[in-house]
């Protein structure tokens, strides 16, 4: 017995003496060997590391006016975790009552944020005052509810440059960079979608700034000094060619039709004024767009995401005469007086007739008063003296058949048929020299976009073959200044500039005419399958030493004398009136 009592103690003391080394040891490990990861998580416990997002950089027009800025505004945010809380004394439903929220929608917008994996929820976003005023008077019992000040996007001509400048949304779920790369895309962030504000992205977006903060149990801030891990560096600035003023006027000028419209300065290219309409504003998207006017941009029958500048294709019409006479006289098939079979407002050939606008006919004419008038009938039988590459090579030479180059993106080809184009659509006998009657007035096959036409106009104007249009100023663009010349004749040119000045001062585009100013030009009505016919206006001013050219297209306008060339006219007029007035530096 008493041997039984001294294994018992002895085995006691034993089990005494493990679990205090175990605990020692576990104190080691704690206290020396664990020391720096428990200390890392005791300082998480305590310090809350926050992300500040950098202000993006402003757009500004070339005399320094503001076209994108950004305002503070507040939300009220909510830890992830509230959702999942039920409970009428739940700090959720103290903030619907409280706050005046639509519960379901509240709720419903609430999951979608949260099935995203952002860490905090967007209660309210652009809070009101009241609403402020409510969250900050009963603080103690919303533990980790926050106002949080944020940057939003402001552009503040609306839609007048949407096209042009674009707008920004919201991150997706497939931009959203790892949780530990600093410099990578968080949720609610903002991102370019369109336009500028997508391909100058990088330059526009800045860098985020992380700072700690020491806090309570609830999240509450309690210590007095904040510490900057990283600051923040703002997004730079973009300065765009166009004015703000000279897109007002254009914009008033097009009185809200259809269409676009577009001003290059010359030799350079610059893009002065551009306007597509209709259009969208990019306020809309900045405090995260409703299903009911996303729906509306939508189905809008007027299509205002499509910016007519460079994604519309139209049939060049009567613009592209110039195209065909320099073809013409390049390839040594005409000249200035030369003259065919009179016009009496048809042309037959084979067993179908093809009009002339004017259906009573222009008469005799000769090259030169064919141009000025935009005779059909001349340039039917002046097609049939080329040949469809001919024409193709003179078309992309003036910025035809090709992207211009425009740093907006999606922009169309357009398209300018060649010989091998007809021959794999419809095969090496499936067509034939009729298709050079609707070639040589701008018709048939033949796509352009707006922006192509204004180099075109542009290239005729100066004779440079590298003229382009640009949009940007700072950061400035690679690309050196137009210099080389177009291997095209100087005295072709020269006649077709000659002979545009007489289109405004006594043919189709008298309704351009400027006081004190000679402008060169030419009109055209394209034909459209789906509905009234569009109207163009192509010109350039002053005829000597151009310093500008405008391109108009509406949609279903009709003639372009009637509708098209005054709208470049009104224009013109609002610029040589403001190279006359005063200069007015911006602040």
């Amino acid at each position: 017995m008493p041997h039984t009592r001294a294994v018992q103690a002895r085995i006691l003391r034993a089990a005494i003496l493990l679990v205090f080394g175990v605990i020692v040891g576990n104190l080691l490990v704690m206290q020396v060997v664990k020391h720096e990861q428990y200390e890392s998580q005791s300082l998480e416990n305590r310090q809350l590391r926050t992300r500040i997002q950098a202000p993006r950089g402003r757009i500004l027009d070339r005399d320094g006016r503001l076209l994108a800025d950004n305002v503070y505004i507040a939300d009220i945010t909510v830890p992830n975790r509230c959702l999942g809380r039920a409970g009428p004394d739940s700090t959720l439903e103290k903030l619907l009552t409280w706050l005046r929220l639509p519960r379901y929608e509240t709720l419903d917008r609430l999951a979608g944020e949260q099935s995203a994996g952002r860490p905090r929820l967007t209660l309210v976003a652009n809070a009101a005052m009241p609403q402020i005023a409510v969250i900050e008077e009963r603080g103690r019992e919303l533990p980790g509810v926050k106002v949080e000040t944020r940057s939003r996007r402001r552009y503040l001509d609306g839609p007048l440059f949407g096209h042009v400048i674009g707008y920004v949304g919201e991150t997706l779920p497939g931009e959203i960079g790892a949780e530990d790369d600093p410099d990578g895309y968080k949720p609610g962030d903002w991102i370019g979608r369109d336009g500028i504000e997508a391909v100058l992205e990088e330059h526009l977006r800045g860098q985020a700034g992380y700072t700690l903060q020491e806090v309570n149990a609830a999240g509450r801030v309690v210590g007095r000094r904040e510490v900057e891990l990283r600051p923040v560096r703002p997004g730079r600035d973009v300065v765009l060619t166009l004015s703000q003023a000279l897109q007002d006027s254009l914009g008033a000028a097009m009185g809200g039709n259809p269409g676009c419209a577009v001003a290059l300065a010359l030799p350079s290219g610059e893009v002065l004024a551009a306007v597509s309409a209709p259009c969208y504003d990019p306020n809309l998207f900045t405090a995260r767009i409703s299903t009911k006017d996303w729906q509306a941009l939508q189905t809008d029958p007027g299509h205002p995401f499509l910016n007519r500048l460079t994604q519309a294709t139209y049939p060049p019409g009567s613009p592209y005469k110039i195209v065909t006479s320099l073809t013409a006289l390049q390839n040594g098939v005409a000249d200035a007086g030369t003259a065919f079979a009179p016009c009496g407002g048809a042309y037959q050939f084979g067993n179908r007739s093809f009009r002339c606008w004017k259906r009573e006919g222009h008469g005799a004419v000769d090259h030169t008063s064919a141009l000025i008038h935009s005779c059909d009938v001349f340039y039917y039988q002046l097609g049939l003296r080329l040949n469809i590459d001919q024409l193709a090579v003179t078309a992309r030479l003036l910025g035809l058949g090709a992207p211009t180059g425009s740093p907006l993106r999606g922009e169309a080809a357009g398209n300018v048929p060649d010989k091998a184009w007809y021959d794999k659509k419809f095969g090496p006998h499936g067509w034939s020299r009729g298709v050079m009657l609707n070639n040589a007035i701008g018709q048939g096959e033949l796509l352009v976009t707006p922006l192509q036409m204004a180099v075109l106009t542009g290239r005729v104007a100066t004779g440079l073959a590298d003229l382009k249009p640009v949009f940007v100023r700072d950061p400035a663009p690679a690309a050196a200044p137009p210099s080389r010349p177009l291997p095209i004749d100087a005295a072709h040119l020269e006649w077709v500039r000659r002979t545009m000045r007489q289109v405004v001062d006594m043919g189709t585009g008298t309704r351009a005419r400027v006081h004190a100013i000679e402008v060169a030009g030419k009109t055209g009505t394209a034909e459209n399958p789906h509905g009234e016919d569009h109207a163009w206006f192509v010109c350039f001013a002053p005829a000597i030493l151009p310093e500008v050219a405008v391109v108009v297209i509406l949609e279903n306008g009709g003639h372009g004398g009637a509708v098209a060339a005054p709208v470049a006219g009104r224009w013109l007029n609002a610029y040589f009136a403001q190279k006359e007035a005063p200069e007015v530096v911006a602040p």
